[in-house]
């Protein structure tokens, strides 16, 4: 006998014959049309060419810091003979180890001046109202249009009027500095995500605007925080022109610096310690930016609301 639902209500008892419950059926695939296939090839056909380009200078530099010999050419795809010699030398043969501690001094001191110049700076442009905002807004886009090439012979006569030339100071103060109109761009519009009638109830309990910013603000914006910090404290480890034209004495030297003067500068260039000397570089903000991956990305997507 098949079964029954009964329904009991006060007037009346019926009874409802329950179906049989029916195979779920299995979902037919979509079928792409030509031209969607066609679309996709080719866009997995330009992603592959896209990872090549990025992926084998790479591969290239890593073969190169670990081949035997030092030309800066291959013969082969891969090194017939391996070794760790590059690394042995550019320890022994330079001040890496140097010249590393200074790139990591400069780069911290600049994300904490790069913090403290754009945070009060992005918090003013985005919660207060004041005659200019838009003019300050606007001259911040504009500046971020040239190039800071073009501000280095300034740079030069502004710090040795301070007598700021071959200091950390005075790297810090250029660094810290050219990062405030991108920086403050990202971290007001991180600030606008945020609803300020969090701040407005917090007045109205008794709090003052600075610690609306210290126990509000901040913590909820630790992810664009990080993302600056992590911006101020990478740039020194790619930068050749401002270091060379600010600093000249040999213990001060950054990496880009150093590595340019000591090794490549060389009559008999060493390029597979070059190489040995750039994978090092490189490999500190690579582990850093991997383990800061969640950072980057809520930073990048603003607050949640």
């Amino acid at each position: 006998m098949k079964d029954a639902i009964v329904l009991e209500n006060a007037n009346e008892i019926s009874v409802i014959q329950a179906e049989p419950i029916k195979p779920t059926e299995k979902k037919r695939r979509r079928k792409l049309p030509v031209s969607e296939v066609v679309k996709l090839v080719i866009s997995y056909i330009v992603l592959i060419l896209v990872a090549l380009v990025v992926i084998l200078p790479v591969v290239y530099i890593v073969l190169m810091a670990f081949n035997e010999e030092r030309s800066l050419y291959i013969d082969t795809v891969f090194p017939t003979q391996y070794s760790f010699g590059a690394f042995i030398r550019l320890f022994e043969q330079t001040n890496y180890a140097i010249w590393y501690g200074n790139t990591i001094i400069v780069g911290a001191m600049t994300a904490v001046g790069s913090v403290l110049l754009v945070l009060p700076t992005a918090y003013a442009l985005s919660r207060l109202n004041f005659k200019g905002r838009k003019h300050y807004l606007m001259v911040f886009l504009v500046l971020q249009m040239f190039p800071g090439t073009m501000a280095m012979v300034a740079y030069y006569v502004l710090l040795n009027m301070l007598g700021l030339l071959d200091s950390y100071f005075g790297l810090v103060i250029i660094f810290s500095c050219t990062a405030v109109p991108g920086s403050t761009f990202m971290m007001k519009g991180y600030f606008d995500t945020i609803p300020k009638s969090l701040e407005e109830a917090a007045i109205l309990d008794g709090a003052t605007r600075f610690q609306c910013v210290v126990k509000i603000i901040m913590p909820l914006a630790r992810p664009m925080i990080g993302l600056i910090c992590l911006f101020g404290f990478s740039a020194p480890f790619g930068d050749y022109m401002l270091s060379k034209i600010l600093i000249t004495d040999p213990s001060k030297y950054t990496l880009a610096l150093g590595t340019y003067q000591s090794i490549y500068s060389q009559s008999t260039t060493d390029y597979a310690m070059f190489a040995a000397a750039s994978i090092l570089s490189a490999l500190p903000m690579a582990i850093i930016y991997m383990l800061l991956q969640k950072v980057i990305i809520n930073g990048l997507g603003g607050a949640i609301k």
